[in-house]
């Protein structure tokens, strides 16, 4: 939601350049092998990782739009996986069944 001062208000960001009124909380898993490159990188200022039993990290931050993290997703390939919102992995999905496609 964005925040008010007056008749005015204040778009949010998060991840990435985009801003809107409201941002979404993602979650995002990393390989146990992608993990020690993705370890201590600072994707927004907000961010929460954990590091899981297996090597595997999360990463949950927020973002105002899909579009740059789409991106950034699909750079990983399969080392990364979309926990959560439902509504980016379906995209991301999406993707995937269209890359595969080409090839």
């Amino acid at each position: 939601m964005a925040e008010t001062t007056g008749s005015s208000f204040k778009l949010k960001s998060g991840f990435g350049i985009y801003k809107g009124e409201t941002l979404k909380e993602v979650t995002l898993r990393f390989s146990p092998q992608k993990s020690k490159w993705i370890k201590g990188q600072i994707w927004d200022k907000n961010q929460k990782e954990k590091i899981l039993k297996d090597g595997s990290i999360e990463l949950t931050f927020n973002v105002a739009n899909y579009a740059e993290i789409m991106m950034e997703i699909l750079k990983h390939g399969s080392n990364v996986e979309v926990i959560k919102p439902k509504s980016l992995r379906e995209l991301i999905r999406g993707e995937a069944k269209k890359i595969t496609k080409l090839y």
